[in-house]
């Protein structure tokens, strides 16, 4: 690939849009391009222009203290730029010569700087990252800060560089640059991989510990699952049996319910009928009103009776002791006779407490009666003591007692009759009474016997209603697990009932056994399942990713050790291939002498006591000595040349690089400042005769270099300090020359 066109704008001088052409001659041939110029007029800014668009990051080759600087800043006529832009255009040769991963016969590369600082790279008008474009220019044989573009201040610097500065000029000069990349990329990834693989080794120490504790937890689960399966199988045979064993004692039982329910409403019935026959009963008792007013009426004419008895007594009293004063005026009563009446008093006393007993209901009414009568006793037996009144007075109460004594025996003898009559009736209704009590009390006793034996029903009934209850309370709970699964297990259930064998003392222990068991692992949180899902989800990922960054730290380290391969094996070739080229236009600038370049081996890494730390790998080379002799001369080091010898032996080891690995093109930014007019036509013609590998873009003063040069581009710079650009071919000038 050559360089075909490059545009700039608004970069240090150039203001405007400039566009450089760089077409090969009529043969064909690249040719060589010249650019000339006074001093100051910007020509080497056509240098740094192609050097800042491949990528270049060094303020000092770029002649600059900020960034900034590059943009045009301006000048008494024309006002500074907001952007600095340059665009290199890269074409093929021909079919075979296109970019191979692009797969085009141009590509264009942008560079953009704007004053706030923000850069963009475009590569074909796409955006792309500066590693994009280093990586795409090494692919196309074009070295960033190597001999493509070659200032002044480089020529020297080859020279003073150290061993290892000089070996990394050599290798990006050899075409080993892409290789170097790749294998930078490579390191940085494995950096990379490292610093993963350490942090994910950490993640995967960290949950480790959590892992084995879920796993432990999972296995539980496990175990209680299959406990629980165990568990349901020998449930299902149990309890179907215990279904079937309950549902037939629950028939049983039903029917034992049944049948006593029935005997006790018989007999709550038949009681129910004797309570009706004694509330019937007990309306007749006692207790109605004719018996009231019986009783009422016998107890007012008692009553009446014992008063007038009262007062018959008192009078017959007196009588008596008027008779037998009238008998014996004043004298005493003899004391028989006294004592006779006494015992009459006291029989009569005596007949009064046997209707005092027989008459107990009035009892409390009757014995202040009893007390009246026992104080006119004494009373009487007083008067009998004391003297008799006279006969006169006694013979004047007679007759008045008389009559009222025949009054109150006439009045006695008619309540008497009443009484008899009364207590006839009553003795009558009594027996009558005592029949009904009689009866009463047996049916009571029927009563109490139909009760006890209803109670004894009850409580049977009661008893077999606690047994079913007891019985529907398991089914129940049955039941309340069945109808989960309701129709389903119902069928089951039924099928297992029929099949169902009485279960074996080691099913049942079994059984409680699994549920000890079920107890003692407990329940299994269902988000610590999920926990141990992610977290073995999380640790495969860990440690399939280690397993992969181990993997690609592995491939990346075959793919280091492979690039250090072809590195060194290229290198070797080239550098012995530049060794010889060296020489040979080291000889031909200085008609003589002799020039080389020597590898350096790296010393092995030692510790304090001499011992190697670290073993150098075979064939390794950490820097390039330089070895010039100028004809006529001794010395070797090239720090005994002069200015003229420095310059040329920079010459003959940058046309060696160029002829032992030739680039697509090579700007040269007066390199040829320091030669006299003998070594710039040695030097013009070298040019020319590397021009047919290799593009040049030539910055000089020199005019043997001019008049070799196939397109010639002259930079002036006007008052307004802005760089313009002017082309001549000089094809066309031979031509009209040769007209002329």
């Amino acid at each position: 690939m050559y360089l075909k066109r490059l545009e700039i704008q608004g970069f240090k001088t150039f203001a405007q849009k400039t566009v450089l052409e760089f077409m090969p001659d009529a043969s064909g041939k690249r040719g060589v391009t010249v650019v000339v110029g006074p001093n100051g007029s910007g020509k080497s800014n056509i240098a740094d222009a192609i050097r800042w668009v491949m990528g270049e990051q060094s303020l000092k080759l770029l002649r600059g203290k900020r960034s900034e600087d590059v943009i045009f800043s301006g000048s008494e006529k024309r006002t500074r730029s907001g952007f600095a832009e340059v665009t290199m255009t890269l074409a093929s040769d021909g079919p075979g010569d296109a970019h191979p991963d692009l797969d085009l016969k141009e590509v264009e590369v942008t560079r953009r700087l704007y004053r706030d600082g923000h850069s963009e790279y475009e590569v074909n008008k796409q955006s792309a990252r500066l590693t994009d474009v280093q990586l795409l220019l090494a692919q196309c044989g074009i070295g960033q800060r190597t001999y493509s573009v070659i200032g002044q201040g480089m020529i020297d610097h080859v020279l003073v560089a150290s061993p290892t500065e000089r070996k990394e000029f050599f290798d990006e000069a050899f075409g080993l640059r892409p290789f170097q990349l790749k294998k930078n990329q490579a390191l940085n990834k494995i950096d990379d991989s490292k610093k993963n693989l350490v942090q994910s080794e950490s993640l995967l120490r960290e949950i480790e510990p959590r892992l084995k504790s879920l796993e432990r937890q999972v296995n539980r689960l496990s175990q209680r699952e299959a406990l629980e399966e165990e568990l349901q199988t020998l449930e299902r045979a149990h309890y179907g049996y215990e279904w079937k064993r309950l549902s037939g004692r629950f028939n049983e039982l039903t029917a034992n319910v049944q049948n006593a329910r029935s005997k006790e409403a018989a007999l709550e019935k038949e009681a129910s009928q004797l309570e009706a026959d004694l509330v019937e009963m007990e309306k007749a008792v006692p207790v109605g009103e004719g018996f009231r007013e019986l009783r009422q009426t016998l107890d007012g004419l008692v009553a009446k009776r014992a008063s007038l008895r009262e007062k018959q007594m008192k009078f017959e009293t007196e009588q008596a002791i008027a008779e037998v004063r009238a008998e014996k005026p004043w004298a005493p009563l003899p004391l028989s006779k006294i004592i006779e009446s006494v015992d009459t008093l006291r029989a009569k006393h005596e007949t009064l407490d046997e209707i005092l007993a027989a008459e107990k209901p009035d009892l409390s009414r009757l014995k202040p009666l009893a007390a009246e009568l026992r104080s006119m006793s004494t009373e009487l037996v007083g008067k009998l003591q004391r003297p008799a009144p006279e006969p006169e007075k006694a013979k004047q109460t007679d007759p008045k007692a008389a009559k009222q004594l025949a009054e109150l025996t006439s009045e006695l003898a008619d309540i008497t009759e009443q009484i008899a009559k009364t207590e006839a009736a009553m003795d009558a209704w009594n027996a009558r009474e005592e029949g009904k009590r009689k009866h009463i009390f047996e049916t009571q006793r029927k009563l109490s016997l139909k009760r006890a034996e209803g109670q004894a029903a009850e409580r049977l009934a009661s008893g077999a209603e606690v047994e079913l209850a007891r019985v529907e309370t398991r089914r129940e709970s049955f039941l309340q697990d069945i109808r989960l699964h309701a129709e389903a297990l119902e069928k089951e259930l039924d099928a297992l009932a029929g099949t169902a064998k009485e279960p074996n003392i080691d099913a049942s222990a079994r059984i409680q056994k699994i549920r000890s068991q079920l107890e003692w692992i407990g329940g299994i949180d269902p988000e610590t399942l999920k926990e141990h899902v992610e977290t073995e989800e999380r640790f495969e990922f860990l440690s399939k990713q280690i397993e992969d960054l181990r993997a690609g730290i592995t491939a990346l380290d075959t793919i280091v050790d492979e690039l250090e391969s072809t590195i060194r094996e290229r290198s070797s070739i080239a550098f012995k291939k530049l060794d010889k080229e060296f020489s040979h236009f080291f000889k031909k600038l200085f008609d003589g002498g002799d020039a080389k370049l020597v590898e350096i081996a790296p010393t092995p890494e030692m510790d304090e006591e001499g011992n190697i730390l670290e073993e150098v790998p075979e064939g390794a080379i950490s820097g390039v000595e330089i070895q010039a002799t100028p004809p006529g001369k001794r010395f070797k080091s090239i720090a005994l040349l002069s200015g003229g010898e420095r310059a040329l032996t920079s010459i003959a080891l940058i046309c060696a690089i160029m002829a032992t690995n030739p680039s697509p093109f090579v700007v040269l930014d007066e390199v040829d400042a320091a030669l006299d007019e003998t070594n710039s036509r040695k030097f013009a013609e070298i040019i020319v005769t590397l021009s047919t590998k290799t593009q040049f873009v030539v910055v000089t003063h020199n005019r043997a270099t001019m008049t070799n040069a196939n397109v010639l581009y002259g930079v002036t710079m006007g008052d307004d300090g802005v760089s313009k650009l002017l082309s001549v071919k000089m094809e066309e000038i031979e031509n009209l020359r040769k007209n002329a």
